[in-house]
């Protein structure tokens, strides 16, 4: 019985690598985070959080109008991770949650705002580019949030079938002129 409440409130918490503890006292996140290894706490009064700080990966699609309106239907890899000095901050603007509310609508706003800049046929000829730029705006929206953006990637552009035809005849087209 003894070992069965020890366990339960127990004064030790454990912080495995790449983790970080939200600390929170009665409720209230403080400012204290804590850092790799064990470390005490006073049971029942102080709650521990452990937030994965490791680069974490997410694919968004996202449908966007070029600049030449056409439909333009992205799939967009980011690496990201959190700040590891500034977890308790997050948690206590933003919530467990973060995800589904920044990272994923900052995505989807990122994509809109550049995609709306080029025509397609820019999207795929200066794909570098497009890359870059909303990597850019990404990182500018989600520095407020104490989130770091390490790469992205956009594992692919998709067009409207009747885009998709115009390009096919085109080509055809043109092969059939040489």
């Amino acid at each position: 019985m003894f070992v069965i409440l020890f366990f339960l409130f127990s004064p030790f918490r454990i912080i495995g690598a790449g983790e970080r503890g939200v600390v929170l006292v009665w409720g209230e996140v403080q400012d204290r985070i804590l850092d790799e290894g064990m470390h005490l706490v006073t049971p029942i009064a102080t709650k521990v959080i452990v937030v994965n700080v490791k680069t974490l990966k997410e694919e968004v699609e996202a449908s966007a109008a070029s600049k030449d309106l056409q439909t333009v239907t992205s799939k967009i890899a980011v690496n990201y991770r959190l700040d590891s000095q500034k977890v308790n901050t997050l948690w206590r603007e933003v919530g467990k949650n973060y995800k589904e509310s920044v990272i994923d609508p900052a995505i989807q706003e990122s994509v809109k705002a550049i995609t709306a800049q080029y025509t397609a046929e820019q999207l795929i000829t200066h794909r570098e580019k497009v890359r870059e730029n909303i990597k850019i705006t990404l990182k500018e929206k989600l520095v407020p949030y104490y989130i770091v953006i390490e790469a992205l990637n956009i594992v692919n552009f998709d067009f409207s079938p009747q885009f998709n035809s115009a390009i096919e005849t085109k080509v055809t087209a043109e092969q059939n002129a040489l």
